[in-house]
């Protein structure tokens, strides 16, 4: 008996083995035969026809009110493209105000539109209007008006879980009007440059809506509470009025761009539809904005430590 309870576990152990080296020879001979049959598989992605992307605000500054007016057109690029968004040059670009008053915007650099004569004022009605690659494209937006920034300074702070870096970072004091709703957009420049970071959490800081602090001071508001602020720097925050729909928007470019450059109007890894449509060809259509906007500005310059 138990001789033969012997043989049998050595009869198991040994059909173990031969199953198990059964088993390595067919793993080795199936890696071998999936390396012989691996090749690269080269996937061209057709280049589609350019789309028109648009970037366009008429703008009365609370604190420097003038003429001067810039529409940016650019193109989208190919798929795989680390480039800028190339411009699209030979436009024809006006824009018509509520009394009929047409204003043509000539090309000043390549993509860049300007006028110097178009004075904004809050409640009027703007159409923009381009002609371009054969199609002609429209929109149009009313001005808002926005609270005033009361002051501009800076906060010193420490390093923490939050904060990655010490130092100083720009906030502001604005007191919301009541009776919203109220959309903000902020854009805070240093030394002349508008650096959002590439954050999907852009959207609760760099625009709002007064749901919560309807007809409220904020106090130490900081737009950009990412940015260190080095002594000397030129800081300005702009505070812009927003229309529900213009909200909406930077929401979804702000949200998308969590995984894209952090530029406000490169293209975004959806299709995210703006304002502005082809009336040539509607399936067309561009991607960007046009809006018209009030806008309070406010300077300062970096503290030493």
């Amino acid at each position: 008996m138990a001789g033969r309870m012997a043989a049998s576990m050595a009869g198991g152990m040994a059909g173990r083995r031969a199953c198990t080296a059964s088993a390595h020879v067919a793993a080795v001979l199936g890696c071998l035969a999936a390396a012989a049959c691996e090749r690269i598989v080269e996937v061209e992605i057709p280049e589609p026809e350019p789309m028109l992307v648009v970037e366009g605000r008429i703008e009365l500054v609370k604190e420097a009110p003038g003429g001067t007016q810039t529409i940016r057109l650019g193109t989208t690029d190919a798929f795989f493209s680390n480039r800028a968004t190339p411009p699209a040059t030979g436009a024809i670009v006006t824009v018509t105000d509520g009394a009929g008053g047409v204003h043509p915007f000539a090309e000043a650099e390549p993509g860049h539109y300007v006028t110097h004569d178009l004075h904004a004022r809050i409640g009027e009605t703007y159409t923009l209007s381009i002609e371009y690659g054969g199609d002609r494209y429209a929109a149009s937006a009313s001005l808002l008006q926005v609270a005033p920034i009361d002051s501009l300074y800076f906060m010193f702070e420490e390093e923490t879980l939050i904060n990655d870096q010490e130092g100083y970072r720009a906030a502001i004091d604005y007191v919301d009007p009541p009776g919203g709703p109220h959309f903000y957009l902020w854009e805070q420049f240093v030394d002349g440059v508008n650096e959002p970071p590439p954050s999907s959490g852009n959207q609760f800081n760099l625009i709002s809506r007064d749901e919560l602090y309807d007809g409220e001071p904020v106090i130490g508001f900081q737009p950009n509470d990412e940015i260190v602020i080095e002594a000397g720097a030129q800081v300005a925050i702009r505070q812009v009025a927003l229309s529900r729909r213009g909200y909406d928007y930077y929401y979804a470019i702000f949200e998308q761009n969590g995984l894209g450059t952090g530029l406000p109007f490169s293209v975004p890894p959806a299709t995210i539809r703006g304002n502005v449509a082809n009336v040539t060809r509607p399936e067309r259509f561009p991607f960007g904005f046009f809006e018209a906007a009030e806008v309070s500005v406010a300077e300062g310059i970096g503290p030493e430590r």
